[in-house]
């Protein structure tokens, strides 16, 4: 909270500055100072403080300074007419205990009521300015203040809000608003600050949500309701999940990359397995005859056929021209000599590969080694496969 500055002014000839300072003395606010007692109404406003009190003994006193931020207290045996301008009043002819008493708990009053004032605005004013979604809930879960934000995804004003449930605001059903009343529960059943990620239904579909909620007390410690808010994470969960993808895929084939095979097939194959080593025969010719971006769509059509001829596995490119698949261990060679044959004649059919003799050589382990060792030993099978048909040459 701010320090607070304030200003007393007596204007009453009705009681002495001794009685009144008495009872200022005794005021006592944390980060509250009186700073001075002026005799006379200055001419100047008073916006350089943040309160002035005015003591008048005549309601024509309290008419004389429309300023806002001053509060008036009447000393006077009788009620006025007109009460607008004045804040409370106080009769002069009390005992002095009553009478200090009675100034006391005005002082306090107007100072408690200014306060009460600027802290609800200062609140309003920041909670508008946030981005994120802020909003205060009744117990029965009716929502009883919410800020701009808030308005804009649900299309609806704070009048219309303000009192309403969640259903009724996001326009869901009961059901739909579960997830919502499910971590206000926890909120409330934990007694403390809590985080979720939540799928809200929203008018422009199903959003993610990370929300933090917080117990609303009392200065007793009654919970009286919950304090929230949200971020709407959308846009950057799907960012994480295409930077995930991307981390785990091959940039030109879209298969896994080396890492992510091996983390799939430990997980998958933890135990038997076949795989199969694949590296496409004189590559390097194909790029330095027919150009790169010739050989960038073979290696696409190799990809695309492992997806399509071993859609039971999991298919990887280890980098260049080499493919790796991992599948079950019961996979016959029959089997296998089936898949790529055709795959052969899916390159043979394939406009990219016209007047282009493409083939591949694959070497295939069968056991229960560790993936990486496993790997090692269908890639020695593929370069023995490999000398048999082209002799050293291991393009």
């Amino acid at each position: 909270m701010f320090r607070l500055n304030v200003n007393i002014m007596l204007l009453t000839k009705l009681i002495t500055k001794e009685r009144i300072d008495a009872v200022i003395s005794d005021v006592t606010f944390k980060d509250t100072a009186i700073l001075c007692m002026e005799k006379e109404l200055p001419n100047e406003a008073f916006d350089y403080k943040h309160l002035g009190i005015r003591i008048v003994d005549s309601v024509e006193g309290a008419k004389s300074e429309p300023a806002e931020f001053i509060y008036t207290i009447l000393v006077s045996d009788t009620v006025p007419t007109d009460t607008k301008a004045i804040s409370c009043i106080l009769s002069p002819s009390t005992p002095p205990e009553y009478f200090a008493f009675q100034l006391n708990r005005a002082l306090y009053g107007v100072i408690g009521n200014y306060l009460y004032h600027a802290a609800w605005n200062m609140l309003e004013t920041t909670t508008n300015l946030a981005p994120d979604l802020i909003w205060y809930k009744a117990l029965d879960g009716s929502h009883f203040n919410v800020n701009d934000a808030f308005c804009y995804p649900v299309s609806r004003s704070k009048e219309d809000i303000e009192g309403r449930k969640h259903a009724y605001i996001w326009n869901v059903s009961e059901d739909e608003a579960f997830a919502c009343q499910e971590s206000e529960e926890v909120t409330l059943r934990e007694n403390k600050a809590c985080s979720f990620e939540e799928a809200v239904n929203t008018p422009d579909g199903i959003k993610t949500m990370i929300t933090y909620k917080t117990p609303i007390t009392t200065g007793k410690g009654t919970i009286i309701g919950t304090a929230g808010l949200a971020r709407d994470v959308t846009k950057q969960r799907k960012y994480e999940s295409r930077l995930h993808e991307l981390a785990m895929t091959d940039f030109l084939t879209g298969l896994y990359n080396r890492h992510k095979l091996y983390r799939e097939a430990e997980r998958v194959y933890p135990g038997e397995k076949t795989v199969i080593y694949l590296d496409l025969d004189y590559f390097k010719k194909i790029n330095d005859n027919y150009g790169h971006e010739k050989g960038d769509m073979i290696l696409k059509l190799l990809s695309d056929e492992l997806k399509t001829k071993f859609y039971d596995g999991i298919t990887a490119r280890m980098g260049g021209d080499e493919f790796v698949v991992v599948m079950r261990s019961d996979c016959s060679d029959a089997e296998l000599q089936n898949r790529f044959t055709a795959m052969e004649a899916g390159f043979e059919a394939s406009k990219e590969t016209a007047g282009i003799g493409v083939r591949f050589s694959a070497g295939i382990y069968r056991g229960s080694l560790p993936i990486d060792e496993a790997i090692k030993k269908a890639d020695e099978l593929m370069y023995a496969e490999k000398r048999k048909h082209h002799g050293d040459n291991k393009e």
